[in-house]
């Protein structure tokens, strides 16, 4: 019994507070999707497993434990088995994108075994004349950029192809309620501001939520062309994205209204260890602005606010509190926060170049992050070697086609590029403008 105990490592109050946001409705899943133009050999995939289950936390299940401060540890799964997390399984024919997109959405409206540690992969073949890797692992292991930087760590990625850095530096870490009131008069006025903000506008993305979620993907994007996109209209990539989600968001609501998405922002200087590294905070998106241009500017300017504002380090330090709070204040101050948003937008890097996962080319991937409390929409963005593609995951009671969704992105980036003067061949290449 000492053994295991020594074996104990205490949840951190913010990986406490995503592992309690867990809920019939909403699982705290990352969802990840590589593709491959092969079939994965299984002797070689299991040795560059090998890589990851070096790190502990991939060994570890939660427990109850009463001395620590977040009533949860860590600890080595004592019966712990390979085959419990990594299935082979064969899509049915004609093995395309969208029956891969059903079997994606199939895993997603499913749990993880809590008893387990939280992470389970699927080999799938049939994928055309390739397999795919769909890799779902909890929010509490880790947020979606350490994610990333994890996965790499079982592929060929070298220095070169690393993810660009990301994140802005945190305020000073603040562990309850009274050290973050005291810690100044901006971050008490940035705590009231959140409290106090109104619910979201009402639209057909609010609402019940069921445990049925669907899933969708995009077509690839050259980043450079983004890039160039975001040049020409004097901002970053992150505001024309923004832009492109509030022009499919107009084009897919039957009655278009301001709405807010939830916005997770790394925050840099919490450092490389496991677990979760950013806060969150709203971003007002511009779907009542009938203009493209207008609402270029409206997000940039958006942005540019949220960028200014304490609002991601107050809020990583609320999650602290939550996760250190009862559940069911936890439940509360979730259910206060997330009816103040829409949808969840995220943007990951990843790999600048192509990788290699046993032996075979990582040909795309895309990823789907987790939506919490009342909100049923994700989108998700992921850079990969060049290229950029939207996930969109949704509840099927809000969304019952995502890829609807993705259709309207896609026209509106398009649309962008052809604004821009832009010709077929160059959105399909990149070519600068």
């Amino acid at each position: 019994m000492s053994k295991r105990r020594g074996a104990h490592v205490p949840l951190s109050p913010v990986d406490a507070a995503w592992l309690r946001m867990d809920s019939p409705e909403n699982a705290m899943v990352i969802t990840t999707v590589l593709r491959f133009g092969a079939p994965l050999d299984e002797a070689a995939f299991t040795d560059a497993l090998s890589k990851l289950l070096e790190h502990r936390r991939f060994r570890m299940r939660v427990v109850h434990h009463r001395r620590a401060l977040t009533g949860a540890a860590w600890e080595l799964d004592p019966d712990f088995d390979l085959a419990s997390h990594v299935r082979r399984v064969r899509l049915p024919p004609p093995g395309d994108d969208a029956t891969l997109l059903a079997f994606v959405s199939a895993r997603m409206s499913t749990p993880l075994d809590r008893t387990r540690p939280l992470w389970q992969l699927d080999i799938v073949d049939g994928v055309g004349e390739g397999s795919a890797l769909l890799v779902r692992i909890h929010h509490a292991v880790g947020d979606g950029v350490a994610l990333v930087r994890l996965l790499l760590g079982v592929t060929s990625a070298s220095p070169e192809n690393a993810p660009v850095e990301v994140g802005l530096p945190p305020a000073p870490r603040i562990l309850g309620a009274r050290a973050l009131l005291a810690r100044g008069r901006s971050q008490a006025e940035t705590l009231a501001r959140l409290l106090l903000l109104p619910g979201d506008a009402s639209t057909s993305l609010r609402g019940a939520l069921g445990v049925r979620k669907v899933a969708a993907f995009s077509k690839p994007f050259p980043v450079a062309t983004v890039k160039a996109l975001a040049r020409a209209h004097g901002g970053h990539v992150n505001d024309l994205l923004a832009a492109a989600v509030a022009g499919a968001l107009r084009a897919h609501l039957p009655e278009p209204r301001r709405v807010r998405a939830l916005v997770p922002v790394f925050l840099s200087g919490l450092g490389r260890e496991e677990g979760n590294h950013f806060g969150l905070a709203y971003l007002s998106l511009p779907v009542d602005r009938a203009d493209r241009a207008e609402r270029i500017r409206e997000a940039r300017r958006a942005m540019d606010e949220l960028k200014s504002q304490p609002d991601a380090a107050v809020a990583f330090a609320v999650l602290g509190a939550m996760g250190l709070a009862s559940p069911r204040l936890e439940r509360f101050g979730i259910g206060l926060f997330t009816r103040k948003a829409t949808l969840l937008m995220t943007n990951v890097p990843g790999p600048t170049g192509r990788v290699q996962l046993a032996g075979e080319d990582v040909t795309s991937m895309v990823v789907w992050a987790p939506t919490s409390g009342s909100i049923g929409v994700g989108f998700s963005l992921l850079t990969y070697a060049g290229e950029l593609r939207l996930g969109v995951a949704a509840d099927a009671h809000r969304v019952s086609d995502p890829a609807a969704l993705v259709a309207c992105f896609e026209d509106e980036l398009d649309a962008m590029a052809r604004d821009a003067g832009l010709t077929t061949e160059q959105r399909t290449a990149g070519a600068p403008l």
